[in-house]
Parts: structure tokens; C-alpha cells; sequence
């Protein structure tokens, strides 16, 4: 089976039960479609699982380009600052203070190789993977967000974006977060990483079929 995640943002917990509900097992692929990192306490330690796994893909998103653009060998100025605004110093620190130079420099090796964009058919039907919104260039690519009026992107394809939390499409702020469907979209940011917002859920979505699922929030996951 071929499942889709995305904005993990340091919930380490989350990701572990979500492997534990869709069984997945070593014939199964994940596609991880950006922001491993931040937020949360454990981005480093996700990063890193999801490097030794070799049925686990990871696509850049906008926190993964942060913190190569600080601690990368072409930092940007003013980078650090934006990073940290955004959530970034938990994974700085844990990247500074607590791995070695070796370690430090094979995660920073890994980021700077990641795809920012992904096409792939399952079961007949084409999909195009990309962190914020399809786009000319990797800034739009990272950071572009989709609308609730957004027109179909791909006319071949369904695409599955992250990056802008649902509820931000859906204005439902009083229920648990779930995949937003679109013209021709599906967003599957449901807020993992937003640590005091109880309805905050990690989705994921199975492409063979396009069952979702979910862990957190504040009712029992399901599948639909």
C-alpha cells in the first residue's frame, strides 16, 4: 500500500500510532510531503527515522529549506531569525548541542538532496506531490499555499499538498482537523505541531484508494 503524510512537526507520538493503525509494514511506501521538523520536540529524531527507512520519502517543505538556509553551507541572512520565528530552535538546538559535527553534517547532507515536488501513479491514478502549492520555482513550491477557491493545479492529476493547516480552509475551529478536498486538491496538514490546540490531528492518506486516517484530536481516529 502507498500512503501520503505530512507536517509531522516534531510529534513523534503521533507518527508512531499512525503506523501502528495502517499496519504499515515493510512492503508498504510512505511519501512525506514536508515539515518533519520543528514545533514539536522530536523533528531531529523523525528526521532520522525517516532516513533509515527505505520505504519512507520525504519531500521538502518550508521548515526543512529553514534550517539549510541557517545551518546549511549557504546560509542566507537574516535566515536564523525567520527559523526562529517559525518555530525553529527546538531543532536548532537539538541539531547544535546534541549530535556531533558528523551527524549534524549527514542530516544537513539529506535535506539538501530532497525532491521539492513528486508525480506517481497508483492503481491508474496520477498524483503530484508537493509540499505548499504546484509552482515555477521551489520558493512557490515550499511556500505557496492553497485557497478554498484554488482551481484544479494539475488537470491530470489529484494533487495532495500540506503546509496550510485545514482549518484554515474550513473555518471549523470548535472540531478535530481533517483532509480538506478541493477542486482537484486535497490538503493533509490537520495542524500536527500546533502543541495547544487540541483538535489538532496527524491525517493520512492512502492512495490506492484514498482512505484516510487519523490519530489525535479529541475523539477516537477513524477511517473513511
Amino acid at each position: 500500500m502507498i500512503y501520503c503524510m505530512s507536517d509531522l512537526h516534531g510529534e513523534r507520538a503521533l507518527f508512531e500510532q499512525m503506523l501502528e493503525r495502517i499496519r504499515f509494514s515493510d512492503g508498504d511506501r510512505l511519501y512525506i510531503i514536508g515539515d518533519v521538523i520543528d514545533r514539536g520536540p522530536d523533528g531531529v529524531d523523525l528526521l532520522e527515522r525517516i532516513m533509515e527507512a527505505p520505504n519512507m520519502t520525504l519531500l521538502l517543505g518550508n521548515h526543512e529549506q529553514m534550517c539549510l538556509s541557517t545551518l546549511g553551507p549557504r546560509s542566507e541572512l537574516g535566515a536564523r531569525e525567520l527559523w526562529r520565528q517559525n518555530g525553529g530552535m527546538v531543532t536548532f538546538r537539538t541539531l547544535r548541542y546534541r549530535r556531533t559535527p558528523l551527524e549534524r553534517s549527514r542530516i544537513l547532507r539529506f535535506l539538501s538532496g530532497l525532491p521539492d515536488h513528486l508525480s506517481l501513479t497508483v492503481n491508474g491514478r496520477s498524483f503530484h506531490l508537493v509540499h505548499g502549492f504546484p509552482g515555477p520555482d521551489r520558493h512557490a513550491r515550499i511556500w505557496g499555499r492553497v485557497e478554498p477557491d484554488s482551481v484544479r493545479p494539475c488537470p491530470d492529476a489529484l494533487c495532495i499538498v500540506g503546509h496550510t493547516p485545514t482549518v484554515f480552509l474550513t473555518g471549523r475551529m470548535d472540531e478535530d482537523l481533517s483532509i480538506w478536498h478541493g477542486d482537484g486538491i486535497f490538503d493533509i496538514d490537520c495542524g500536527c505541531g500546533n502543541l495547544n490546540a487540541p483538535h489538532r490531528r496527524l491525517a493520512c492518506l492512502r492512495l490506492d484508494d484514498l482512505a484516510e486516517f487519523y490519530v489525535g484530536g479529541t475523539g477516537a481516529g477513524e477511517q473513511t
